[in-house]
């Protein structure tokens, strides 16, 4: 049971970026003084026409709307200026115009998930095109970076330009930020081409100076004081999470200069911006945690109590700070308060102990779990969500006879209730599977006690449960002390659950090709990304054709960027065709999206002492398989 996150197979660190771009910063010098002569021309002729849309002859109004019309995207920045124009004539037409204009917003070499994402983009409303944004953003190793230039250049909106700016920022600020295009400021220049707004401005500068820390500081301290007053006496021009995020890469700039303290004395005026609504404290919570900035955590829950009194999460958020400082006795306190909070509301509970178990603490998240298979009854939704959820964790941390009972109550209930098997599947989850899943958490506890004919037992049972479960069936291949019959009837399962897998692709690729709208196809995608995964995930595991494991992993991660789980497996497809540096590099991505699961720990461990003895053997001279796919970059 895989769970879910990509990277991309290039990752340059931040210096990397720096290096990319310093050839082109120092060629760049203002964009006005490097502009063409045509192009100043044509800008003249663009604001000549635009004058003329506001002549009091019919006719001149006609000719330079056609003219400019014709003239397309050449005219947009002095258009979009124009549409606020104080001669009401002059404003209309621009704002017709600035509709008419054929705005490509996705490209045929843009990445699958770039191109569904900008599907219809300029018909959507702007929250619509904001939560785009944000998903393009999420993307990361530069995939939506050429996207987000687009936004920065022709969104109507200012707002949305600007915060397309500081998506692309915040991918270079991470110390561990993955930029996929080596010419990514070639790029972003050349999407910006010659723009006048001031987001593009901003996005133009940040290239020039990235080979000079001091001087991008100067730069961007100006860019927050003017939005600053921009935010306080236009408000409509600017938002509060425009001016955070501003003044948050101030102070990772100047962290990166070492300059700690005006950093904390910057991340503090972060915190007035805060309008005590839940979602905003947890993001900001977890910024201020990610920074192990524990003290403005607690400054923040001493501010905002009442919030923090009503919310589980945010409390445990806040004990994660306490625990941090080493004040156990404190954080244990505050961690009970939250476990009180919500008394009887099984999905609250649901929801932080998952919150808890991605955060690595993982004793407070198995409280919270169990406070919720205690409030039952067994077999309910909740109760049924919870097993899984819990089930799942404690197989992560290979407490697996632990992780079997959990699922046995649930498999238990259903033979005696119909209605729950049917709830069951309500839920997403055959009846079939529970079993088996319940039956390979027994044969691993017995697998490690080294009770190889009982383990082998309860793999059986579990085939027949579910034939398809991947890593069942990946251990009855490892199976111990196995004779040649057990080993035909599990290459014949393989088969059987890979060429499962290949229908559920084909007929996944039949529902996206046919599906009405974006979002059943952004449905219809994640399932055959899921399929994909599985597929690959057993073969590279098992045996069968590694290159066909190897194309489905690379496929289900352009259908679902930043998986953890889908780059665990592609670690395993390198692995398995013996490219453990690949393989190692990958699985460290994986790690970087989910460091505290054990699985992927675990694998990363694995190929790395693969790799050290590989390498030791080349040392040696024994000879070592390093081939590489063509059609793969190394």
């Amino acid at each position: 049971m895989k769970r879910e996150r990509l990277a991309n197979d290039l990752n340059f660190r931040w210096h990397c970026l720096i290096v990319g771009w310093v050839g082109i910063a120092a060629a760049l010098g203002a964009d006005s003084d490097r502009r063409p002569e045509s192009q100043g021309a044509v800008v003249a002729d663009v604001d000549r026409l635009i004058a003329d849309l506001g002549s009091q002859q019919f006719a001149v109004r006609e000719r330079a709307q056609a003219e400019l019309k014709r003239l397309g995207l050449s005219a947009f920045d002095s258009l979009h200026e124009a549409r606020d124009s104080d001669d009401i004539e002059i404003a209309i037409r621009s704002r017709y115009l600035l509709g008419s204009l054929d705005l490509r917003w996705a490209r045929d070499d843009d990445p699958l998930a770039v191109r569904e994402f900008l599907q219809d983009y300029g018909d959507k409303t702007v929250t619509e095109r904001g939560n785009l944004l944000e998903q393009l953003a999420a993307l990361g190793d530069g995939q939506g970076i050429a996207a987000l230039c687009r936004i920065v250049r022709f969104d109507d909106s200012n707002l949305l330009s600007k915060r397309a700016v500081l998506a692309i920022v915040k991918q270079t600020m991470a110390d561990d930020a993955a930029v996929a295009d080596p010419q990514l400021a070639e790029t972003i220049l050349d999407e910006l081409g010659p723009s006048r707004r001031l987001a593009a401005d901003w996005l133009r500068r940040h290239v020039q100076h990235q080979d000079d820390l001091e001087a991008l500081l100067d730069f961007w301290e100006q860019v927050v004081r003017d939005e600053l007053e921009t935010f306080h006496l236009t408000p409509e021009l600017s938002a509060p999470d425009i001016v955070r995020d501003l003044l948050r890469w101030q102070a990772d700039l100047l962290e990166r200069l070492g300059r700690n303290d005006q950093a904390l004395a910057v991340i503090t005026r972060t915190i007035d911006l805060l309008d005590g609504s839940r979602e905003q404290l947890l993001e900001t919570v977890e910024w201020l945690i990610h920074r192990e900035a524990w003290s403005l955590v607690e400054q923040v829950a001493e501010r905002f109590s009442e919030s923090f009194n009503e919310s589980a999460i945010l409390l445990y958020r806040l004990a994660e700070a306490q625990q941090n400082q080493g004040r156990e006795e404190l954080a244990e306190q505050t961690a009970a308060r939250a476990l009180e909070q919500n008394q009887g509301n099984h999905q609250e509970h649901i929801l932080a102990a998952y919150a808890l178990q991605e955060r690595g603490l993982f004793e407070w998240a198995e409280r919270e779990y169990r406070y919720v298979l205690q409030l039952g009854p067994t077999g309910s939704q909740h109760d049924l969500r919870a097993r899984f959820l819990f089930s799942e964790m404690l197989h992560d941390m290979e407490r697996d006879l632990e992780a079997a009972q959990t699922l046995q109550n649930a498999v238990d209930a259903m033979e005696k209730d119909p209605n729950i098997a049917h709830l069951s599947r309500r839920m997403g989850r055959e009846p079939g599977s529970i079993r088996s899943r319940m039956s390979y958490f027994y044969g691993e506890d017995l697998r490690r006690r080294g009770q190889f004919d009982e383990q082998r037992q309860r793999l059986e049972e579990g085939a027949e449960a579910d034939p398809t479960d991947a890593d069942l069936l990946i251990a009855m291949h490892r199976a111990s002390q196995s004779d040649e019959d057990w080993h035909d009837k599990t290459r014949g399962l393989i088969a059987s659950a890979v060429e499962h897998f290949r229908q559920q692709i084909r007929t996944g690729q039949q529902a996206v090709a046919a599906a009405q709208n974006e979002e059943l196809r952004a449905i219809y995608n994640r399932q055959l990304a899921g399929s994909k995964n599985q597929l690959a995930w057993l073969v590279s595991n098992t045996e069968g054709d590694f290159d066909e494991a190897l194309r489905c992993s690379r496929r289900s991660l352009e259908l679902r960027p930043a998986t953890a789980a889908y780059l665990d497996t592609l670690g395993r497809c390198y692995f398995a065709k013996g490219r453990y540096e690949q393989a190692v590099r990958v699985q460290r991505q994986a790690v970087q999206l989910e460091p505290f699961s054990g699985q992927i720990l675990r694998q990363l461990e694995l190929f790395e002492t693969t790799l050290k003895a590989s390498r030791e053997a080349t040392d040696d001279g024994e000879a070592v398989d390093h081939s590489h796919d063509a059609d793969e970059p190394t």
